[in-house]
């Protein structure tokens, strides 16, 4: 059932889970993992503002395109966003997944720490040609949704969007989505969840952009889980983040 409303999107759906893609990654500073018709995959190490090198996926269109930094479930790995990551990048962004250091930087906090890993990865990631530093966007849940709106805070004058999966903001966060209003948010969350709801709800209520949406799913899953536990959904958000990017569909 979907519900249309003047500010909310309500998504009730069963729930279904397609099977997680799994990869195996050497130690090799470069190495392509897959190549199709339009999608590059290569694991890379990127240096982060301390030497620590950060593990990550790349996956390149292979054509000039925008920026987008997912944001993985703490509890998960990099691969598990390997099917959402190649359908954005057939589409024509640029797309890296990160993994998140064990512990912090010498005299940073857990969130500075990731804030400034994540700000080397978009560094990294807009050096390469054909990268338009002026549309970004990003795409987190769990843990990861309070690094995305941290990563937009940082860089609010190239995001485009960002897309919010059940997990916590603080007030800091939603005062930022409020005065930016260029920034559309989509938020979705489980609604068996209970508390990812109103986790999510008050920072898209708190956005003023027209494009902004929350929606509310039915035995999705946790965070980017829901990318998988509900395929319209998935669907949903890749063509909310093409309109905010400005992407042409080449299928």
């Amino acid at each position: 059932m979907l519900r249309i409303t003047a500010a909310c999107v309500t998504l009730l759906m069963p729930f279904v889970i397609d099977a997680p893609t799994q990869h195996r990654f050497s130690d090799h500073r470069v190495r392509p993992l897959a190549t199709s018709q339009v999608v590059n995959v290569s694991e890379v190490e990127i240096p982060s503002f301390d030497d620590v090198r950060l593990a990550a996926t790349y996956y390149d269109p292979g054509r000039p395109g925008p920026a987008v930094l997912l944001f993985r479930n703490c509890d998960q790995g990099r691969a598990s966003m390997d099917g959402f990551a190649r359908k954005l990048a057939a589409r024509g962004a640029h797309v890296t997944v990160h993994d998140y250091r064990n512990v912090s930087a010498a005299g940073r906090s857990w969130r500075a720490t990731r804030s400034g890993d994540a700000d080397r990865v978009l560094a990294w990631l807009v050096s390469h040609p054909g990268v338009d530093d002026s549309r970004v966007a990003a795409l987190g849940g769990s843990c990861g949704v309070s690094l995305v709106l941290d990563f937009a805070a940082a860089h609010a004058e190239r995001i485009k969007g960002i897309v919010i999966l059940s997990g916590p903001s603080d007030s800091a966060h939603r005062a930022f989505i409020a005065r930016t209003r260029h920034i559309g948010v989509l938020g979705a969350a489980s609604v068996e969840e209970g508390a990812a709801v109103g986790y999510i709800e008050p920072v898209v209520e708190a956005s003023a952009n027209a494009s902004s949406r929350m929606v509310v799913l039915k035995g999705a899953g946790h965070g980017t889980e829901i990318l998988k536990g509900s395929a319209q959904f998935e669907t949903v958000a890749l063509d909310w983040l093409g309109t905010r990017l400005s992407l042409v569909r080449r299928e």
